[in-house]
């Protein structure tokens, strides 16, 4: 088993590449944890899905990774880095043996997971893919949550009745009133998903009012 010492991880529920790592997010500084070489293919899977691997493939991840918290070293089950000679991701999985968490690393970082692994054999994991990964990789991750709150705010005043507020946000963004509560929600949810300069509008308007 090969490893690699003092890297620096975020995981998430989500894949997120390093960019687009927030200030606030629980950062893992590993004192040191296991590398795995696997194809290509196999990575993408991983990458970009929910898999749960079988139980003669937990072996693979039974050796414990080390990580620096509070002045002290605590070891991690189940947490290890796997890469091809191309890209190179961390995973984290719960008890149900299922990707539950994912980090991207940073570049130098993952440089130097893929010049170890160059001289590492491949290992071939048995998995089942669960579901799809609601990563979405044409938009980042502050227009994935930015989309999320609004939708969010929007289904509010929906549910709330408040074609005020709705008929305000038409007239801000298409300069033309629309008092059907219906068609106001419609057009408005389709103006979200295009993240224009609309989408940073109606951000800004939530925004302001939630500060209120």
């Amino acid at each position: 088993m090969n490893y690699i010492y003092d890297v620096v991880l975020n995981f998430q529920k989500e894949y997120y590449d390093f960019f687009d790592w927030n200030q606030n997010d629980n950062i893992y500084h590993m004192r040191k944890i296991p590398i795995i070489k696997i194809d290509n293919n196999q990575l993408l899977d991983i990458k970009n899905n929910i898999v749960k691997f079988d139980e003669d493939t937990l072996k693979y991840f039974n050796v414990k990774a080390e990580r620096f918290k509070q002045n002290s070293i605590t070891k991690i089950k189940h947490t290890v880095i796997i890469g091809s000679e191309h890209e190179a991701i961390a995973i984290k999985l719960n008890k149900e043996r299922l990707t539950h968490l994912k980090s991207s690393l940073l570049p130098d970082e993952q440089d130097d997971v893929i010049e170890i692994l160059k001289f590492q054999k491949e290992t071939k994991l048995n998995y089942q893919i669960i579901k799809k990964s609601k990563t979405n990789f044409f938009k980042t991750r502050f227009e994935v949550e930015h989309e999320q709150f609004i939708h969010k705010e929007l289904d509010e005043i929906y549910r709330q009745k408040n074609i005020q507020k709705l008929n305000y946000l038409c007239l801000e963004c298409f300069n033309t009133p629309e008092t059907n509560i219906n068609r106001a929600y419609k057009k408005l949810k389709k103006e979200i998903s295009k993240t224009n300069d609309n989408f940073q509008k109606i951000y800004n308007i939530f925004k302001m009012i939630k500060q209120k």
